[in-house]
């Protein structure tokens, strides 16, 4: 019986180890195209008096910035409501109204709560405006994440971006890598298993 949980204790440690590298192989540095189809916001937190939380603000300050740039036609902001009473997506959205993106730019899905929803539930949106190649902005730790499930629901190619993490102290941001890795354990064989259902 010792021999068993030892081996299943090594193969834990060792799924989570090549989980975290994972992780902080996309945290490393940022991956941006000469030109995709859209950026992708990821949603984040609206606080109680309806302000966009510091990741909420410079996810959307990145991707306006892609736009301004000529990285990318679309910004396609997510999130539905959380802790502040409006969505996270319309809160995105009226920042990027404010600092000059068109209106006719930015589109939204405003129902999803999980990374794996905010992209299944735009996929309807950019299959209508033809949008396959996309730039996932999110914080550092995050887009690994939101590449998976981007590339799960056939987005190709996919690229990624992320904001300075200066709003973050040190011990939540380990914290946060931490987290991260245990999330993918969970993410990949939920994939996998959904990608058989539908086969």
């Amino acid at each position: 019986m010792f021999k068993v949980i030892k081996i299943l204790a090594t193969i834990i440690i060792a799924s989570y180890a090549a989980s975290l590298i994972y992780v902080l192989s996309f945290a490393w540095k940022t991956n941006i195209p000469a030109h995709a189809d859209a950026a992708v916001i990821l949603g984040a937190k609206v606080n109680l008096d309806n302000s966009p939380s510091d990741p909420l603000y410079k996810r959307t300050l990145e991707a306006i910035n892609l736009y301004k740039q000529g990285k990318v036609d679309y910004i396609i902001a997510t999130g539905g409501v959380g802790l502040g009473p409006t969505p996270e997506s319309l809160v995105s959205g009226q920042i990027e109204v404010n600092q000059g993106v068109p209106a006719n730019k930015i589109l939204f899905e405003d129902s999803s709560h999980t990374t794996f929803q905010n992209i299944e539930d735009i996929k309807s949106t950019a299959d209508k405006y033809k949008i396959k190649s996309v730039v996932i902005v999110s914080d550092r730790f995050h887009v690994a994440r939101g590449v998976l499930v981007a590339k799960y629901f056939g987005f190709n190619p996919v690229y990624w971006d992320y904001p300075n993490e200066d709003y973050y102290p040190t011990w939540l941001l380990i914290q946060n890598y931490a987290r991260e890795a245990a999330a993918l354990l969970y993410y990949i064989p939920m994939l996998v298993l959904n990608k058989s259902a539908l086969n």
